[in-house]
């Protein structure tokens, strides 16, 4: 059941952005010149723009006075990936969809180890929450702080362009206001203004542009449904809504990441046989009822080919679970000239002469926040949440104070130069490891940048510089740290309490980030105790999105 509390509050910050349509900016307090001392425009109120709109008002007065802090948010609130279509909207390919979102969505690790810090979940969110859950948890986020006043939605950043050199300049920003009255998030525009900014902070999220393979004959195959037959098609998970679709049907889902697990167990139950198609190395869903097979090769009239020679011939559907490609249509071609789009470029983070994008690797950028564009500002330009494979609030916050600082003071950085080398370090430790760094991208796989590693390594450095205070500790709490660890046993354990019937029994009382955490610590013993005995459950699993 969602918490009425925080349902409430989610429609707040709706309510509150209605009003940002009259108006371009929002400063903190006007100077006696009547100019802001920094401008900043922020691109996305998902989990990484609410961060940093949050911190930038964490910092001390006195630093931020006369500052102008604008987010813009294309869609109609906050919550990024986790807000879902509009009621009714149906996209087919190769209309976008606004969210990957589907009603089954929900999170395969607990939500204490996820949240922004200090702000922990309402009483009584389940420990694994549906998709819901999370986007209410944002807007309360929001709300909690008093920031939505700050947040302009149905505001499209259609264009952004440097007017200026690496010394300094400024932002010309290019922005599509939607009407409020319309059901559908993305529109013609009702107006569109152009506005000059200092800073600029892309926080538009990582999940939006489809990843698709490219096979030859699948064309051929898709015209040739076999009569009597449902049509053929082949979709990516971004259309991906409902299991019940493919009762019935032989279909072969590709890839074994979040999204390929899930529609894995989920339509294992109800498709007449389920092929799941994975790279060598990876591992068929535990707990889905699917057939593993190899990569798929071509196509031809009949049948989908594997790489294996082997062939399907009653295939009906498939569901791509192929990731997404980074991608920043404001920064690129033809609306901007900051960020090319190259998917097979031979430039490196010394050789390129602009910001690059291979669609797995936005380059060179530093410590996967600073541009490190020839002709642009460190500072001028930043990303909030490029880092895959992490616990997104808490992570988008450790960049966020980062760049927050940054933006008050720029001598915290060093040099482009040195920046640019430290970038290469890091590269050539990943080749070290046997890793393609163009390739590995912004995933944190590296032994010695785990999630963990790199959130306390970016606030470490905060403290060497003397920007924040030198307390001793670490950014990531010990009990996320094992709370993170334990996550699969975490999921097996309340996967356990649902099937007894104990939710409740075990969230009473659950208020605080302490209690949170003495919940999971309670759990992992208790299911650890049992594995000891009965060995380890083979549960169906959860999708692994990360909050």
């Amino acid at each position: 059941m969602v918490h009425l509390t925080l349902l409430i509050s989610s429609l707040l910050p709706l309510l509150a952005l209605g009003h940002a349509y009259d108006s371009e900016q929002t400063v903190l307090s006007s100077s006696a010149s009547g100019r802001p001392a920094k401008s900043i425009a922020i691109v996305g109120a998902g989990s990484g723009g609410l961060a940093i709109l949050k911190t930038i008002f964490d910092l001390p007065e006195d630093v931020r006075r006369d500052w102008e802090v604008v987010l813009y948010e294309q869609r109609r609130n906050v919550g990024g990936v986790w807000l879902p279509d509009p009621p009714g909207a149906l996209p087919r390919y190769p209309e976008l969809p606004e969210s990957p979102t589907y009603p089954l969505l929900h999170t395969n690790t607990p939500h204490p180890t996820m949240t922004y810090i200090g702000f922990p979940y309402p009483p009584n969110t389940p420990l694994f929450p549906t998709w819901d859950h999370v986007q209410q948890y944002h807007a309360a986020y929001a709300e909690h702080h008093n920031v939505s006043q700050y947040i302009h939605a149905r505001h499209r950043v259609a264009a952004a362009n440097w007017i200026g050199s690496a010394k300094g300049g400024e932002w010309e920003v290019e922005v599509h206001v939607q009407d409020p009255e319309r059901h559908t998030d993305v529109d013609e525009p009702v107006r569109i203004f152009k506005k000059s900014f200092d800073h600029l902070v892309v926080a538009n999220g990582h999940n939006h542009y489809p990843n698709i393979p490219q096979w030859d004959g699948t064309d051929e195959w898709l015209v040739n449904t076999p009569a009597g037959t449902p049509q053929r098609e082949i979709i990516h998970s971004i259309y991906y809504r409902r299991p019940e679709r493919y009762a019935g049907r032989t279909v072969v889902i590709v890839g074994a990441g979040a999204s390929g697990r899930d529609a894995a167990l989920q339509v294992g139950k109800l498709a007449r046989v389920t092929y799941q198609s994975l790279r060598p190395g990876n591992d068929p869903t535990p707990g889905a009822k699917v057939v593993p097979k190899p990569p798929i090769a071509h196509f031809n009239r009949t049948s989908v080919v594997f790489e294996d020679g082997s062939a399907l011939h009653d295939v009906d559907a498939l569901i791509l679970g192929t990731g997404y490609e980074f991608r920043v249509p404001f920064l690129s071609p033809p609306h901007s000239s900051v960020l090319a789009v190259d998917k097979h470029t031979t430039l490196n983070s010394t050789t390129a002469r602009t910001l690059v994008t291979n669609l797995r690797y936005i380059f060179p950028t530093h410590r996967h926040i600073f541009a490190l564009h020839p002709d642009i500002p460190p500072t001028a330009l930043a990303f909030i949440g490029l880092p895959v494979l992490v616990a997104n609030c808490p992570s988008d916050i450790a960049q966020s104070l980062l760049v927050a600082h940054a933006i008050a003071n720029a001598s915290i950085l060093p040099p482009r130069e040195q920046l640019i080398n430290e970038l290469v370090a890091r590269e050539d430790k990943l080749r070290a490891e046997g890793l393609d760094p163009y390739y590995v991208g912004h995933r944190l796989v590296a032994e010695a940048e785990s999630d963990h590693e790199y959130q306390d390594a970016v606030v470490q450095y905060l403290k060497d510089v003397g920007a924040l205070p030198e307390d001793g500790k670490k950014f990531v709490e010990p009990w996320r740290r094992i709370g993170r660890d334990n996550s699969r046993l975490l999921g097996r354990a309340w996967e356990r309490v649902k099937e007894r019937r104990e939710e409740n029994k075990w969230l009473e009382g659950v208020r605080t980030e302490d209690e949170w955490a003495d919940l999971m610590s309670r759990l992992t013993e208790w299911q650890r105790a049992y594995e000891e005995e009965h060995g380890v459950p083979e549960l169906e699993g959860q999708s692994v999105w990360y909050l």
